[in-house]
């Protein structure tokens, strides 16, 4: 359960943490509306990428099938939460997100089963 847990909370710390200091900065006018935007997205790029890059540390699985399994979580997560709570429509914009999402998160997997093979040695 633990190896799942602490890359759960690696992706939604780095999110929350990054966007409160992103909030901030646009609360104070020291960042405007696109360069806001720009860093919301990257934070959560970031997050999905470290988050995969901690869980296929823990598994057993290849870095790719690894990375696609927790894009998969959090993609369900966040489609429910868009299409039920915020009621926003599903469009190009949002497939590109999520492929930016997904390909990331394959990195992630991939760099961390990496990671795995050289602490194993």
């Amino acid at each position: 359960m633990k190896k799942y847990l602490f890359p759960i909370l690696y992706t939604v710390g780095i999110t929350l943490i990054g966007g409160l200091i992103t909030s901030i900065l646009y609360y104070f006018n020291i960042t405007s509306d696109k360069l806001n935007n720009i860093f919301l997205y990257v934070i959560s790029i970031l997050g999905i990428f470290i988050g995969a890059i901690k869980i296929s540390i823990n598994l057993n699985y290849k870095g790719i099938v690894s990375g696609v399994l927790y894009f998969l979580f959090w993609f369900i997560i966040m489609l429910f939460l868009s299409l039920v709570f915020f009621k926003t429509n599903f469009s190009l914009k949002n497939i590109i997100y999520y492929l930016v999402l997904l390909v990331f998160s394959i990195f992630g997997g991939i760099i961390g089963k990496n990671m795995q093979e050289e602490s194993s040695d």
